[in-house]
């Protein structure tokens, strides 16, 4: 399903409606969720190639509330203390061809694809280290990286299940993009200017800096002559002497709230015509036949199409391929390159932010899009969402994604024919349960099955599990059979148990949405809990409160423990009904009802029984907590921020995992419960985290993109023992 076509595909304000009013979750509130999409929130993907930005302002019912501005993500925010972090967002940005493999890049992995077939691709090898790659040149039988704050690297790729570093250069500013002409590259480093670097010798040489006016963004060069978009300005530069020539560039490509709704992002050339792909005005033609003088020609995009957004540039032949995000690639015939737009169009943009407001008694959920953003869809649906293509040969490569909630994907089209499907690579969500019992693991997710743990950790697939392929949740029952759970084609959930099949619940069963105690799955249901034993009997345990957001739930010796991500306090559960476990957890009601926080992240919870008591999680806006309820009473702690989404215990050490969707970063957060909840260890790394398990002195941190994270827990904080990597062709190394 793609829906974010209805929030607007453009760069330009949008107002959240609603008010904080402060009402609370009464009785009289039983609508679930809505499903529609608001007008626009961060709890949602920003659309290809922009960002959320976010902007405090004064409701008319008064209280301040946010609202929140789609910018561009290369040219906006420029001056954000985290404006790197933004690449990270899951989506493959550029590739090179070398021989039969693809080098990739998506700002955090260089991925290596076997493309000998397209219609049958696959990974050969997917490596940290590089920086923050952004762009790829080819120069010789070396790939060179534009890396972010690691500025220039040369790679060496001759073996490509092994690329290693074969030099670098450090730069002044962010590597942003790479062109490469003959032994020169050209490295757009935004306020830093445009690095001229020499290839010829063993090592990077820096020959000068090209002093840009504007925030450089790509480059392109001609012999002596450099070509800079430079976000609000385009520039031409003299390479002998450094000497700015001359810039132009669209007028009006401010808006009146000073939003840059023309960026200038990336550059080719095209005899003395330089096409510069500008966001919604798609590309803009630039004559450079006086290098002193360029002067705007026209520009080519779909005026009345939200969705289209030009982020990329390339030429190949009398053809070039405008990388148009949603909208998805647009071929403009170059053979006469002053021709191919020579009319000013003016894009269909956002109107104005109304004034006008209401103020909601409505709790937070009725404008939150929960069911897109609390689990992602099972398989990702067909799209190609290119930011960047490339023609090598009789194949057209396009880099992007289908729903930017942690799909990468590339695209192969025939470019006499871009409507030609080749072939396709996608590789998002290896897994999204994880269990472990003794020396069992169970995965659920893509790369689901049985896997065996020797001692030091290393885990093989045991089992080949197809029920695992399409589950979302893992659990063991005590006698050591497995259990998946997951989404039914008609909605509801499905339960598969070792030698017993498949059955069904009335919801769904979401990533973590069960528990198992001896021969009993206890599955949440928005109005209590069914706890479906082995032989296929089912109880169902009320809670007399209805849940609007998958609920979590633990087991004791003699009752549950149940809350919904929205409720203040969790509910312990009994034979004789439900009552709340002592009061409040670490949020009040005030923060859970506030509609700032909703927006920034959904809220949610965590539940642990341990034999300090019970363990309750809880995270919203990015504000996370942890609460200790025991005999006594309670203690709370903060917790390092973040969107909490599994936890696991052994004895007196809470292990749980975070994720920040936006910056694409995970941490595994370790909390002492000996003397009250501390936290004793923080370790964070690149990638989606999608689940944790701990037995004996093992973790292990499901990793959506690679596989399993393997620690070693046995003294102190837990210390990285390895990575299984199950999206390759063997599925363990």
């Amino acid at each position: 399903m793609r829906t974010r076509s209805l929030l607007g595909l453009f760069i330009g304000p949008l107002l959240l409606i609603g008010c904080d009013t402060g009402a609370g979750f009464g009785d009289d509130i039983s609508d679930p969720p809505e499903q529609t999409p608001p007008p626009g929130a961060p709890s949602t993907p920003p659309p290809t190639g922009s960002k959320w930005s976010e902007l405090p302002i004064q409701g008319e019912c008064g209280h301040n509330k946010l609202a929140f501005v789609l910018i561009d993500e290369v040219c906006g925010g420029t001056d954000d203390p985290h404006y790197m972090d933004f690449f990270h967002a899951p989506i493959m940005r550029d590739g090179a061809a070398i021989g039969s493999h693809l080098f990739a890049v998506d700002a955090s992995y260089l991925w290596v694809l076997d493309v000998a077939d397209p219609s049958d691709m696959s990974r050969a090898s997917l490596l940290a280290g590089f920086g923050t790659p952004l762009s790829v040149g080819v120069h010789g039988a070396d790939i060179v990286l534009a890396a972010g704050e690691e500025g220039l690297l040369v790679v060496d790729v001759s073996d490509p299940s092994a690329p290693f570093r074969k030099a670098e250069l450090p730069l002044d500013g962010p590597a942003l993009d790479v062109f490469i002409e003959g032994d020169r590259a050209l490295v757009a480093m935004g306020n830093a200017g445009v690095a001229v670097v020499d290839l010829a010798g063993s090592e990077p040489l820096l020959e000068r800096v090209l002093e840009v006016p504007g925030f450089a963004a790509a480059a392109a060069s001609r012999e002596n002559l450099a070509y800079v978009a430079a976000c609000d300005t385009f520039a031409s530069f003299d390479l002998e002497s450094g000497a700015l020539l001359g810039q132009s560039w669209v007028e009006n490509a401010y808006d009146e709230n000073d939003i840059l709704i023309a960026p200038a992002k990336d550059v080719a050339l095209v005899g003395d015509v330089a096409f510069v792909a500008a966001g919604r005005f798609g590309a803009v033609t630039m004559d450079v036949s006086t290098p002193a003088a360029p002067i705007v020609i026209g520009n080519c995009t779909e005026p009345s199409d939200l969705l289209f957004y030009a982020s990329g540039v390339r030429e190949s032949g009398d053809t070039m391929f405008v990388a148009a995000g949603e909208y998805g690639v647009r071929p403009l015939d170059v053979s006469d390159p002053l021709f191919a737009c020579t009319s000013a169009v003016i894009p269909d943009l956002p109107p104005p932010p109304s004034s006008e407001e209401t103020c909601s008694t409505q709790p937070p959920w009725e404008v939150v899009p929960w069911v897109e953003t609390w689990s992602p869809p099972p398989a990702p649906p067909p799209g190609q969402d290119p930011l960047q293509t490339f023609v090598a040969g009789d194949r057209l490569y396009a880099f992007g994604d289908a729903t930017r909630i942690g799909l990468r994907a590339v695209d192969v089209r025939n470019p006499a024919d871009i409507d030609e499907k080749l072939g396709r690579y996608a590789e998002p969500r290896l897994t999204e349960g994880i269990a472990v019992q003794g020396d069992k693991l169970l995965l659920a997710g893509k790369r689901g099955g049985l896997y065996s743990v020797d001692a030091a950790g290393a885990i093989s697939l045991a089992v080949d599990l197809p029920e695992a392929k399409a589950a979302r949740a893992a659990a063991f029952l005590g006698d050591g059979r497995w259990v998946l759970g997951g989404l039914a084609e008609d909605g509801t959930g499905s339960l598969a148990i070792e030698n017993v099949g498949t059955g069904f619940v009335a919801e769904p069963i979401w990533a973590g949405g069960m528990v198992t105690k001896a021969a009993t799955v206890y599955v949440p249901l928005s109005t209590g809990v069914a706890a479906i034993d082995a032989d296929g009997s089912m109880t169902l345990f009320p809670s007399n409160s209805e849940a609007h957001l998958p609920q979590a739930v633990a087991v004791a010796q003699d009752h549950l423990v149940v809350g919904a991500p929205e409720w203040p306090s969790v509910l312990r559960i009994e034979s004789t009904g439900a009552t709340p476990l002592g009061s409040e957890g670490f949020f009040t009601q005030n923060t859970l009802d506030n509609i700032g926080y909703w927006r920034k992240a959904l809220p949610r919870r965590q539940l642990l029984v341990t034999p300090a008591g019970t363990v309750e999680l809880q995270s919203v806006g990015g504000s996370a907590g942890i609460t200790l309820h025991d005999d006594v009473g309670k203690e709370s702690a903060a917790l390092p921020g973040g969107d909490y989404i599994a936890a696991a215990s052994v004895g007196s050490r809470v292990f749980a995992v975070s994720v920040d969707r936006g910056r694409y970063r995970s941490q595994l957060v370790t909390i002492d419960l000996t003397s009250g909840p501390t936290v004793s260890s923080v370790i964070g790394f690149t990638g989606m985290a999608s689940g944790v398990a701990a037995s004996g002195d093992k973790v292990f941190v499901a990793d959506g993109d690679r596989g399993v994270r393997v620690y070693d827990a046995s003294e102190g904080a837990p210390t990285p023992i390895g990575i299984a990597e199950l999206g390759a062709e063997e599925p363990l190394p």
